[in-house]
């Protein structure tokens, strides 16, 4: 049987939102796509310079679910969106909508997965430094997969 490689969903996000920021019509400028890769390097982002977007897995990271004799199965993969500006409440709630647009227009076409939907979003405010933050959740489905029998 040949490699197939685990897709990693962090950087599938962060892929499709980069190449489908609209900043035509939406008017909200494109921000930095960041996806840490490991736990040593402290996230550090100026947001003087721009609005960042934090993409990385939820808990849990992978869910599968087993159908019947175990054969198939749905396998549900969680996305963490950590939005963060400067500019305004507005501003957070204008790039929320951005991704949910993005998330709606390519529900079906990610090659690595059946289905993207957006699950929740939740807003959360610093008023110590008046920044403007919120957490997006999104789901990866694959749904009566064929569970792996081989190595």
């Amino acid at each position: 049987m040949p490699y197939t490689a685990e897709p990693i969903a962090p950087d599938i996000i962060s892929s499709m939102l980069n190449t489908q920021w609209d900043t035509n019509d939406s008017n909200i400028p494109e921000p930095t796509f960041f996806v840490p890769n490991n736990g040593l390097n402290p996230i550090r982002y100026d947001l003087y310079t721009g609005d960042y977007i934090i993409i990385k897995a939820d808990s849990p990271a992978l869910e599968e679910s087993p159908i019947g004799v175990w054969i198939y199965g749905n396998r549900m993969t969680r996305v963490l969106l950590e939005v963060a500006t400067r500019q305004s409440r507005q501003r957070l709630w204008d790039l929320m909508k951005e991704i949910r647009r993005i998330v709606h227009a390519q529900m079906h076409l990610l090659s690595q997965y059946q289905r993207i939907q957006f699950v929740n979003f939740q807003e959360i405010y610093d008023d110590t430094f008046r920044i403007w933050k919120g957490r997006v959740i999104l789901e990866l489905l694959n749904s009566s997969v064929l569970l792996e029998t081989t190595t």
